[in-house]
């Protein structure tokens, strides 16, 4: 039985992380990858899996005994399988990179999680041009992952969201690419008013969000996830597709309901969350996930 890499849900963190920010992500397993053998087919040397094998080896990252390797496989008919949308926000590429180094890289790298989330960071650059690891860690690991407040990234035990939190995920129906989004947003920073902003009223929240919902505080957490929307909605509103912005601007008119980013936004899923009974929380694009 091929083993099972989760999407990945981050819960708090998005964009502040640049900031220096702490970051919560979970293990959301309504989506999935994992390898299975379909019919022998030859490699061509322009294919997407033959590139970023020549990529991993150029940059040094695998050996040339895993490139064949992983080459041969392909050619036996392994193939990796996913359901996880791409461009949602969910990790699809994480997933991806986390299934490959578990497959191939785990025994030419030292078993130490430092040099896995290092590892699983560099290979994931192929894909957004930087990455920090954190997907292809909650992937691989099937745990969550907390950037603490030394910079520093660890798997911890997931309490789960207090009750009474129900987590739906809203479909812009349109995927985004990360990498405009991050620059977009650095260009943001080079305003000193937005910058203080960010700094001195979301990055606080942000962290408290975090610290609350790891010691099951629901009053707390109800009310930075509040000002993180509220914030997310008024300055970032650029990131927030048309639709969604009518859509965020309704829900959040809905006692105990809140709207957010689910990772970079553009596009993808945004993220809903209500602490009351959801019988008027409804829309063909919305889906419960927790």
């Amino acid at each position: 039985m091929s083993r099972i890499y989760p999407s990945k849900l981050l819960l708090f963190g998005e964009y502040t992380v640049l900031n220096g920010s702490q970051a919560l992500a979970i293990p959301l397993d309504l989506w999935r990858g994992t390898w299975i053998q379909k019919e022998r087919r030859s490699v061509a040397d322009d294919s997407p899996l033959y590139a970023f094998v020549s990529w991993l080896q150029s940059h040094d990252l695998i050996s040339a005994a895993s490139a064949a390797h992983m080459l041969s496989d392909a050619e036996e008919g392994w193939t990796y399988v996913a359901d996880i949308p791409i461009g949602y926000g969910l990790g699809s590429s994480g997933a991806f990179v986390a299934a490959l180094y578990d497959r191939y890289i785990t025994k030419e790298n030292s078993a130490t999680p430092a040099s896995a989330l290092s590892m699983l960071a560099r290979m994931e650059s192929y894909f957004h041009g930087s990455s920090s690891g954190m997907d292809p860690m909650v992937s691989y690991s099937g745990q969550a992952v907390l950037r603490d407040d030394r910079g520093q990234y660890q798997n911890i035990h997931d309490p789960g969201w207090p009750e009474g939190f129900n987590i739906h995920l809203l479909d812009s129906k349109s995927g985004r690419s990360t990498s405009p989004l991050v620059h977009l947003y650095k260009a943001m920073l080079t305003d000193p008013e937005i910058k203080i902003k960010i700094e001195h009223e979301l990055v606080p929240m942000v962290e408290h969000a975090i610290h609350s919902y790891l010691a099951g505080a629901g009053t707390l957490l109800e009310q930075y996830i509040s000002v993180i929307g509220q914030f997310q909605r008024e300055y970032f509103s650029m990131m927030i597709p048309d639709p969604i912005k009518d859509l965020w601007d309704e829900f959040t008119e809905l006692p105990g309901v809140y709207v957010k980013f689910c990772g970079a936004g553009g596009g993808g899923y945004f993220m809903v969350i209500s602490t009351s009974e959801d019988e008027h929380l409804t829309h063909p694009y919305l889906k419960r996930v927790i």
